[in-house]
């Protein structure tokens, strides 16, 4: 006899991938709040300022598709941190056409390490989890990423 399992969202990888990610999310909003809101940015500011570490010559469209964000919100962000002198964009000519660059200042550098410092400790722990299976599980979160993103068109304006 062929037994049916009930289907429930609730017990739905998705279901917890979601509250999995609203928990870090929170977590880390109230991490930022209490260990990194004096240096006057925000956690949307410091994870634009990780991107163009991590991806120096990145473009304002990049930026927006792997921070899940609309263009003009990565404007906004952009401005503030040009307004606030932690990063310095200019135009260079390649191949003949106009690439704005991003680069964070002196200032902008310092601010960002310092945060960075501040995050990796207090995160040591919780990530010595993914350890031994990272590769595994970023694969993984990359895969339904790109099926939300590309094939069911999930997009971030």
């Amino acid at each position: 006899m062929d037994k049916k399992k009930n289907y429930f969202y609730v017990d739905s990888p998705l279901y917890r991938l979601e509250c999995t990610a609203k928990a870090c999310a929170r977590y880390y909003t109230l991490f930022f709040k209490e260990h990194c809101s004096h240096f006057g940015i925000t956690q949307g500011e410091y994870a634009v300022m990780d991107t163009i570490v991590r991806t120096p010559e990145i473009s304002q469209i990049e930026l927006a598709r792997l921070l899940y964000k609309g263009r003009s919100h990565i404007t906004q962000i952009l401005n503030s941190l040009e307004k606030n002198k932690l990063i310095m964009r200019t135009d260079e000519l390649k191949n003949g056409r106009k690439i704005r660059k991003t680069v964070l200042t002196d200032k902008g550098t310092d601010i960002y390490n310092k945060i960075k410092e501040i995050s990796k400790d207090k995160f040591a722990n919780m990530t010595k989890y993914f350890e031994r299976r990272e590769n595994e599980v970023m694969a993984i979160l990359d895969e339904i990423q790109n099926i939300l993103t590309e094939g069911e068109n999930v997009a971030f304006d």
